[in-house]
Parts: structure tokens; sequence; C-alpha cells
């Protein structure tokens, strides 16, 4: 505003016409101009040297806080970084070992289960390898079982039961096989006895046998009757197991072959013969009685025995094995928080302090403001 005042006075000094009153403000206004605006002008110059200094101290000062902030934080970040990676190695180790340790004890663990899965696994296998071995036993016992007799005698004569225990009879060598589950101590007698006549049904011999009975029967000559041969279970007759003939031409020409095969199932101990029922006064020849086992009872109802049945108490089944089940992996407790706890303090404001780098003119300190302006 004061330069404006200023300069407006000289403007209207220089553009008013040259007069003795004007020559004499014209010479006021120099001497004023060279009297205080040479010193404010002056002012001004020092003022503006002041305040460039104060702004190039500003910045300096300004540079300087800069460098020790920047400094301060990588020292802080330094440290801080430091401590983090201290930190994060300490877990990493602590990691390592109690993972190891963990990594351990699972191992015995497994081994611990595995050694009882194998030990109770090996007793089981060998208790089903026993049992199926008593099984097959059973089988091959049933497959092995025989049983064949066969007697013979030159004739029969008269009624009852046939017999073949004459000088002339005796057992068919070649058919003799005895054997019932594992037992071979049966006697070819104790099966067909010659002396009765009787085929007995052995001790767990259970089954169906086949039966066959041949004889040549001498019809023409009988003054009676011809004989009548018939299958007998227990002393009775056997309906339809008949054997007759009455046939013949003269006492040469008066030979009739007969036989009769009979199936039937029997139980241990029962009793089958051949029995002539008719009275006769003439003998019949080549008497045969052959019996055999077809099929054992026993291989229908349970080849297996009670090692095929399942509700056993014995029978063998899968278990499970004892097995540890407390393992459970644990965090190791030196691990630290990767953070650390432990802040630290927060930087001084080391900021320096900003002045008005601008000299502060009041309107008092004008020269040419106080100036007795014509």
């Amino acid at each position: 505003m004061r330069s404006f005042k200023l300069i407006t006075a000289l403007l209207f000094a220089f553009t008013c016409k040259e007069t003795t009153a004007n020559k004499g403000k014209i010479d006021k206004i120099a001497a004023i101009l060279k009297d205080t605006v040479k010193t404010d002008l002056t002012t001004l110059l020092n003022q503006h040297d002041l305040s460039l200094e104060q702004t190039i101290d500003g910045f300096m000062k300004t540079i300087d806080y800069v460098d020790k902030n920047i400094a301060e934080l990588k020292t802080h970040l330094e440290t801080r970084i430091e401590e983090y990676n201290e930190n994060t190695m300490t877990n990493l180790q602590e990691f390592e070992k109690n993972t190891g340790e963990m990594m351990s004890t699972m191992n015995e663990t497994i081994m611990t289960n595995l050694n009882n899965i194998n030990t109770l696994s090996m007793e089981e296998r060998n208790k089903i390898i026993s049992w199926a071995h008593q099984r097959a036993h059973l089988h091959e016992d049933i497959l092995k079982s025989r049983i064949s007799a066969c007697a013979y005698d030159y004739g029969h004569l008269g009624k009852g039961v046939v017999r073949y225990n004459s000088a002339n009879g005796g057992y068919i060598k070649e058919s003799g096989s005895f054997r019932v589950y594992n037992n071979t101590n049966i006697k070819e007698e104790d099966v067909l006895d010659r002396d009765t006549g009787i085929f007995k049904v052995p001790i767990n011999a259970s089954g169906e046998y086949i039966f066959t009975f041949s004889v040549t029967i001498d019809s023409f000559d009988q003054k009676l009757m011809p004989s009548s041969y018939w299958f007998a279970k227990a002393g009775k007759k056997i309906e339809g197991t008949e054997i007759f003939a009455n046939v013949g031409s003269s006492k040469i020409h008066d030979k009739v072959p007969g036989s009769r095969q009979v199936f039937l199932k029997l139980e241990e101990n029962d009793e089958i013969s051949v029995i002539q029922e008719l009275k006769t006064d003439i003998q019949d020849f080549h008497v045969s009685f052959c019996g055999a086992l077809l099929h054992l009872e026993k291989a229908s109802e349970s080849p297996g025995g009670s090692f095929a049945d399942a509700k056993d108490a014995e029978f063998p089944a899968g278990t499970l094995a004892e097995q540890d089940t407390t393992w459970k992996y644990e965090f190791a407790a030196g691990f630290k928080d990767s953070e650390p706890k432990d802040k630290p303090e927060k930087a001084k404001d080391n900021k320096p302090e900003v002045t008005d780098i601008f000299v502060k003119i009041d309107d008092g300190d004008w020269k040419t403001a106080n100036a007795a302006w014509p």
C-alpha cells in the first residue's frame, strides 16, 4: 500500500506542469526520495538478505531433520527385523525339534499298533488254518470212507437165512474194503458174517447202500415148491425184492439163474440178509451176496461237522487288535510370538522449529510513511 502511494505521488509530480510551486514540490520529493526512500530500500534489501539466509537455514535444518529421521527409521527397522528374525529362527528350531519328537512318538505308536495287529492276525491266521485243516480232514475222511463185502457158497438148501459158511464158501477177496472216516480197524466178518449171513452197518456208516444177491435155482426136481428168495431187514422181508423161478423141462434143463439188486437207505447197526421163505427138498446152487456203501449220510447232512457251523463258539472270526489311539500332535511350548512383545519407544520429535523467515515490518518502520510529502 505504501509503495502504491509513493508511486502515485511520483507520477503525479512528473505529470504536473512545471511551475515555480511545482518545482519546489519536486525538489522536496527528490529530497525525500534521496533521504528516506533510499533508507527504506536499503532496509528492504537487508530484509531480503535476512529472509534468504533464514530460508537457507530452514532448508538445511529440514534436510538435517529428514536425514536424522531416515537414519532413525533405518535403525528402528533393522532392530525390529532382527527381532522378528530371531523369533522366527527360534520358532523354526523349536518346530524342528518338536516335530522330530512327535514323529518319533508317532512311529513308536504305529509300530506298537502294527505289532498288535500282526500278532493277533498271526494267531487268527493259525486258528483259521487249523480250523480249515480239521474241516478238510472231515471231508477227506468222508471221501476215504468205503465199505464193500462179498461172500459166496456152493449152494443153499431149505427155508431160512442164506449163509455162506460151508467148506466150499468164503469171501470174495478182491471185494473186501473197510474204512469209515479214519477208522480202518473194521474186520470183514464184523460187516458180513458168513456164519449168520447178515450184513451189519458199521458205526458212523449210515447212508445209502447197494446189495446184490444171485442164485441158480433148481426148479424142476422140487417135490414141494421152488425156492423163493427175499432181501430182509432185521429178519423181515423187504417187499418187491423176491427172486423166484418155476421153469424147466427136465432134471438136466431145470437150472434157472436169478439175481436181484436193491438200493437201501440204512442207519448204523441195521442188518440186511437174504432169506428163503419156502420149504424145499432140493438144493439151489451158486449163491453169492454183496453189499457196498454208496454214499455216507454225513456227507449230505454236515460234512464239515461243527467246523462248518458259523455259530460255534470256536468258529474263527476276525477281531480288532488293541490300538493305541492316545497319540496327538502337541505344539512346542517354546514357541514365541512372531511380533516382539517389547515395542520400542516412539521416536522423539526432532522436527526443527519453523519460524517466520520474513522480518515483520510495521508501518512505523517505514520512513517514507512519515515523510512530509508536499
